[in-house]
């Protein structure tokens, strides 16, 4: 073992999770007098292209990780060879890169499993890396605390209108909520959800437009036991800005982007 894990790569994200992960990273470098390369990744669930805003939030991220980072080696890594890395991006193929650049013998990382599930949640980023990963994988599987939950961010009861309401009348909710999404609902099961790109498109019509004609197909849904993270993942990849949150089959809430990246930044803050 000594000689196979000389260098171990092991993401955080500063919850208690992922530094059990680390612990454990920590573990094996004692045994082999190993290196271990700690890293952080800023999601990056908006382009910052043209988004001051966007770009100086994830600059505050990456200063905020490496403070954190500093901390954490001082006090868990200490008479151990560590790097530590920070970057932004999308974190499994992120986290791959970084398995490649830094030339790993193993990759350790916290899964944030769901209790009674017996495996990953599909799709999720240790899932991805597992899949993907060319050295092995070792995961520590730990069980999500609240603040790691959609239900903790979500907007509960939330405007929303039904398949039929015309598209003014949503604009108008929207308008005065101060929001960008509207869930359509039919009874209390969410149908789709209507955006402030839809609005604009329809432009000059929306007197006559009813929801069910512009709403967005093939839903996306969360509920509010769902990782904050892999909310983050969803709003990314289909490149939305909103999910609406499903609690035995009705609308309990919307987790927008805006949500996600505050839930995120207070966890790197805040976490030790």
């Amino acid at each position: 073992m000594a000689a196979q894990f000389c260098r171990i790569l092991c993401p955080v994200d500063f919850d208690d999770n992922s530094m059990q992960a680390l612990e454990t990273a920590a573990n094996l470098a004692r045994e082999s007098n190993g290196t271990v390369f700690v890293l952080h990744v800023v999601p990056m669930i908006i382009a910052p292209t043209g988004m001051p805003v966007y770009v100086d939030l994830y600059k505050g991220q990456e200063e905020t990780a490496h403070a954190k980072l500093l901390e954490i080696a001082h006090k868990r890594l200490a008479g151990l060879k560590y790097e530590l890395l920070i970057h932004t991006g999308e974190p499994a193929g992120t986290i791959l890169n970084a398995e490649k650049k830094t030339k790993a013998d193993v990759l350790v990382m916290a899964t944030h499993g769901r209790r009674g599930f017996k495996r990953f949640l599909l799709g999720s980023i240790a899932e991805q890396v597992v899949r993907e990963s060319v050295c092995p994988v070792l995961t520590v599987r730990c069980t999500p605390t609240q603040n790691d939950l959609v239900g903790t961010w979500m907007t509960k009861n939330p405007v929303s209108a039904t398949p039929h309401e015309k598209l003014d009348s949503i604009a108008a909710k929207m308008h005065a909520g101060g929001f960008r999404c509207v869930p359509i609902v039919s009874g209390d099961a969410p149908v789709g959800i209507v955006t402030d790109r839809d609005i604009r498109q329809r432009t000059g019509y929306l007197d006559q437009t009813e929801a069910c004609k512009a709403m967005s197909e093939a839903l996306i849904t969360v509920t509010p036991a769902t990782d904050i993270r892999e909310a983050a993942r969803l709003l990314r990849e289909r490149k939305i800005g909103a999910l609406p949150v499903v609690d035995d089959g009705k609308l309990a809430g919307v987790i927008t982007t805006a949500d996600v990246l505050e839930a995120l930044m207070q966890g790197a803050e805040h976490s030790g």
